[in-house]
């Protein structure tokens, strides 16, 4: 049963890559969707489907760096901490 609820879950995702890809691509030039002129209101499909891509790709193992953080370790506290480590 857990093997068809991942084969599912991998084809719902693949399903939410494409669907998302198409969209974004603006194939109908703007013809059927919330017209982008509108405010606000205009960018709203572009962030949802953006957002639906990025999860999709997320499921897949596939992490974009959007929005990360750059985490930097100096290294000589990195020596000092391994220095003072208790039991040695």
């Amino acid at each position: 049963m857990a093997n068809n609820r991942s084969y599912a879950s991998a084809t719902t995702a693949i399903a939410g890559v494409i669907v998302s890809v198409i969209y974004l691509s603006n194939i109908t030039m703007g013809i059927f969707e919330i017209p982008d002129n509108l405010p606000f209101v205009g960018n709203l499909d572009e962030v949802f489907f953006s957002g639906v891509l990025f999860a999709s790709l997320a499921h897949l193992g596939i992490n974009l760096p959007v929005g990360q953080r750059r985490v930097t370790v100096d290294a000589n506290k990195k020596k000092e901490d391994a220095s003072q480590q208790p039991g040695e």
